[in-house]
C-alpha cells in the first residue's frame, strides 16, 4: 500500500520461456496471488498478449490437481480474466507502475532493442529506478548491471511470496522517500 492508502501497482511480465511452457502456471499463480493477497494492483503482460499458455487451464485439471492455488484460480473469475487478457509488452509503460515482477527468464536486459521482450521491459523498469523481481534469475545483466533500479533475483527454490515481499517492500520504501511517483 502507498502512504495514501492506494495499492502499489505492479506489472507481472510473463517471459517467452513461461509462454513456451518452461515456467508453469503454478509459478505465475504463486506470484499473482502473493501480490493480490498483499493488496497490490496487478496487471499481467506477455509478448503476444492474450492467453500466454498454449492451452487454457481447464476445470478438469483443477479437480485432478490437489494444489490449492490451482483450485483458487479455477474459482476466481477475475484472475482467469486477467490471465486471458494479458497486454502485450509494448502496451505496458513502466511509469504507470511502482515495480515489476518477471516470471520466467527475460533474457539479455540491455542488448534487446525490441520493446516487445521481457528483457527490454525489465531494463526499462531498472532504468527508471524501479524495483524488479525475476523468478528464476537466469538472465544476462551485462553491460549495465541493474542500472538505477533494484534487481531482486531468485532461483526456482525460493517461494514466489519471498520475491513479492521484497519487491513490495522496496517499492513502498522508494515511494515513501520520493524516489518514484505515486
Amino acid at each position: 500500500m502507498t502512504s495514501t492508502g492506494a495499492p502499489l501497482r505492479i506489472a507481472v511480465m510473463l517471459s517467452s520461456s513461461s509462454e513456451a511452457g518452461n515456467i508453469g502456471l503454478e509459478q505465475f499463480l504463486g506470484v499473482y496471488y502473493a501480490l493480490q493477497d498483499a493488496g497490490a494492483e496487478v496487471l499481467v503482460a506477455s509478448m503476444c498478449g492474450g492467453h500466454p499458455w498454449p492451452t487454457p487451464f481447464t476445470r478438469r485439471e483443477a479437480e485432478a490437481d490437489a494444489d490449492a492455488l490451482a483450485r483458487r484460480f479455477q474459482a476466481d473469475r477475475g484472475a482467469r480474466d486477467d490471465l486471458a487478457n494479458t497486454l502485450k509488452f509494448g502496451e505496458l509503460f513502466e511509469e504507470d507502475f511502482h515495480g515489476g515482477f518477471c516470471v520466467g527468464e527475460p533474457g539479455a536486459l540491455w542488448r534487446d532493442p525490441d520493446r516487445n521482450s521481457a528483457g527490454a521491459l525489465v531494463a526499462q523498469f531498472l532504468r527508471a529506478g524501479k524495483p524488479v523481481a525475476v523468478l528464476p534469475s537466469l538472465l544476462d545483466i551485462l553491460p549495465n548491471g541493474a542500472g538505477d533500479g533494484l534487481l531482486i533475483l531468485g532461483d526456482g527454490t525460493w517461494p514466489p511470496s519471498a520475491g513479492v515481499a521484497a519487491l513490495l517492500a522496496a517499492a513502498a520504501r522508494q515511494l515513501e522517500i520520493g524516489e518514484i511517483e505515486p
